[in-house]
Protein backbone atom coordinates (compact mmCIF):
# COMPACT_ATOMS: atom_id res chain seq x y z
CA UNK A 1 0.00 0.00 0.00
CA UNK A 2 0.99 3.36 -0.87
CA UNK A 3 1.69 5.53 1.67
CA UNK A 4 -0.25 9.17 2.08
CA UNK A 5 2.08 11.93 -0.26
CA UNK A 6 1.02 15.41 -1.11
CA UNK A 7 1.33 15.12 -5.31
CA UNK A 8 2.37 17.51 -7.95
CA UNK A 9 -0.24 19.22 -9.11
CA UNK A 10 -0.25 19.37 -13.21
CA UNK A 11 -2.47 22.42 -13.49
CA UNK A 12 -1.07 25.14 -15.71
CA UNK A 13 2.50 23.00 -15.74
CA UNK A 14 4.21 21.59 -18.67
CA UNK A 15 4.50 17.97 -17.89
CA UNK A 16 7.80 16.67 -19.54
CA UNK A 17 8.21 13.50 -21.40
CA UNK A 18 9.39 11.17 -18.50
CA UNK A 19 6.39 12.03 -16.50
CA UNK A 20 4.10 11.10 -19.37
CA UNK A 21 6.09 7.76 -19.74
CA UNK A 22 6.03 6.73 -16.45
CA UNK A 23 2.34 7.28 -15.93
CA UNK A 24 1.86 4.04 -18.68
CA UNK A 25 5.32 2.39 -17.82
CA UNK A 26 4.96 0.29 -15.11
CA UNK A 27 8.72 -1.10 -14.50
CA UNK A 28 9.33 1.25 -11.26
CA UNK A 29 6.28 1.00 -9.39
CA UNK A 30 6.70 4.04 -7.09
CA UNK A 31 7.49 6.25 -10.06
CA UNK A 32 4.51 5.14 -12.29
CA UNK A 33 2.25 5.45 -9.03
CA UNK A 34 3.01 9.17 -9.05
CA UNK A 35 2.76 10.10 -12.22
CA UNK A 36 0.03 8.07 -12.83
CA UNK A 37 -1.89 10.13 -10.05
CA UNK A 38 -0.55 13.75 -11.34
CA UNK A 39 -2.02 12.36 -15.11
CA UNK A 40 -5.33 11.15 -13.47
CA UNK A 41 -5.97 15.02 -12.58
CA UNK A 42 -5.01 16.14 -15.53
CA UNK A 43 -7.44 14.11 -16.60
CA UNK A 44 -10.17 14.86 -14.35
CA UNK A 45 -9.41 19.15 -13.62
CA UNK A 46 -7.50 19.92 -16.92
CA UNK A 47 -5.18 22.39 -16.72
CA UNK A 48 -2.01 19.71 -18.47
CA UNK A 49 0.42 21.06 -20.81
CA UNK A 50 1.92 19.39 -23.50
CA UNK A 51 4.61 20.30 -26.18
CA UNK A 52 3.77 17.70 -29.56
CA UNK A 53 7.84 16.80 -28.93
CA UNK A 54 6.45 15.52 -25.86
CA UNK A 55 3.78 13.50 -27.47
CA UNK A 56 6.23 12.57 -30.14
CA UNK A 57 9.08 11.13 -28.05
CA UNK A 58 6.44 9.78 -25.86
CA UNK A 59 5.38 7.51 -29.11
CA UNK A 60 9.01 6.24 -29.70
CA UNK A 61 9.74 5.57 -25.52
CA UNK A 62 6.69 3.88 -25.12
CA UNK A 63 6.23 1.78 -28.25
CA UNK A 64 10.14 1.11 -28.58
CA UNK A 65 12.11 1.78 -25.60
CA UNK A 66 10.73 0.43 -22.10
CA UNK A 67 10.45 -2.94 -20.74
CA UNK A 68 6.84 -3.82 -21.84
CA UNK A 69 6.12 -1.50 -24.46
CA UNK A 70 2.88 -0.63 -25.69
CA UNK A 71 1.16 -1.40 -29.11
CA UNK A 72 1.54 1.73 -31.73
CA UNK A 73 -2.03 1.35 -31.83
CA UNK A 74 -2.61 1.83 -28.07
CA UNK A 75 0.01 4.82 -27.62
CA UNK A 76 -1.50 6.48 -30.47
CA UNK A 77 -4.42 6.27 -29.23
CA UNK A 78 -3.25 7.99 -25.64
CA UNK A 79 -2.01 10.47 -28.03
CA UNK A 80 -4.89 11.37 -29.91
CA UNK A 81 -6.84 11.22 -26.43
CA UNK A 82 -5.03 14.22 -25.19
CA UNK A 83 -4.73 16.16 -28.56
CA UNK A 84 -8.74 15.84 -28.73
CA UNK A 85 -9.09 16.89 -25.45
CA UNK A 86 -10.39 19.93 -23.80
CA UNK A 87 -8.82 18.94 -20.49
CA UNK A 88 -4.96 19.68 -21.95
CA UNK A 89 -3.25 22.21 -23.83
CA UNK A 90 -1.01 21.33 -26.35
CA UNK A 91 1.02 24.02 -27.32
CA UNK A 92 3.52 23.90 -30.33
CA UNK A 93 6.66 25.43 -31.62
CA UNK A 94 7.22 27.60 -34.94
CA UNK A 95 10.31 29.00 -37.01
CA UNK A 96 10.76 31.93 -34.23
CA UNK A 97 10.51 29.41 -31.57
CA UNK A 98 13.51 27.64 -33.07
CA UNK A 99 15.06 30.93 -34.13
CA UNK A 100 15.10 31.85 -30.06
CA UNK A 101 15.75 28.33 -28.75
CA UNK A 102 18.98 28.44 -30.58
CA UNK A 103 19.73 31.70 -29.54
CA UNK A 104 19.14 30.40 -25.87
CA UNK A 105 20.80 27.67 -26.66
CA UNK A 106 23.91 29.01 -27.59
CA UNK A 107 24.36 30.95 -23.53
CA UNK A 108 23.07 27.87 -22.05
CA UNK A 109 24.65 24.12 -21.47
CA UNK A 110 21.34 22.34 -21.41
CA UNK A 111 20.40 20.40 -24.22
CA UNK A 112 18.67 21.78 -27.22
CA UNK A 113 15.99 19.61 -27.59
CA UNK A 114 15.06 20.44 -23.77
CA UNK A 115 15.85 24.42 -24.89
CA UNK A 116 13.45 24.27 -27.13
CA UNK A 117 10.84 22.87 -24.84
CA UNK A 118 11.61 25.78 -22.52
CA UNK A 119 11.67 28.29 -25.15
CA UNK A 120 7.65 26.88 -26.51
CA UNK A 121 7.29 27.38 -22.74
CA UNK A 122 8.13 30.74 -22.60
CA UNK A 123 6.75 31.91 -25.21
CA UNK A 124 3.10 30.61 -24.12
CA UNK A 125 3.30 31.68 -20.31
CA UNK A 126 4.01 28.17 -18.78
CA UNK A 127 6.77 29.03 -16.04
CA UNK A 128 7.13 25.29 -14.69
CA UNK A 129 7.76 22.23 -15.99
CA UNK A 130 7.27 18.78 -14.47
CA UNK A 131 10.49 16.77 -15.09
CA UNK A 132 12.95 14.25 -13.89
CA UNK A 133 15.63 16.39 -15.35
CA UNK A 134 15.63 18.95 -13.05
CA UNK A 135 19.32 19.73 -14.27
CA UNK A 136 18.57 20.48 -17.99
CA UNK A 137 16.12 23.13 -17.23
CA UNK A 138 17.90 24.73 -14.21
CA UNK A 139 20.24 27.28 -16.02
CA UNK A 140 17.35 28.39 -18.48
CA UNK A 141 15.90 31.81 -17.30
CA UNK A 142 11.77 32.09 -16.34
CA UNK A 143 11.77 28.01 -16.26
CA UNK A 144 10.59 26.12 -12.64
CA UNK A 145 11.81 22.67 -12.73
CA UNK A 146 9.78 20.37 -10.28
CA UNK A 147 11.00 16.78 -9.92
CA UNK A 148 7.49 14.64 -8.59
CA UNK A 149 9.45 11.16 -9.25
CA UNK A 150 12.15 12.28 -6.47
CA UNK A 151 13.23 9.55 -3.86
Amino acid sequence: MQKEKNYMTAKGKLIDTNILVYAYDTADKEKHFVCKTILKEAWSKGGGVVTLQNLMEFFVVVTRKVEKPLSAAVAKTIVEDILKSEKWTVIDRDANTFLRAMELAAKRPAPFWDVLIATCMLENDIKEILTENIKDFADIPGIKASNPVQK
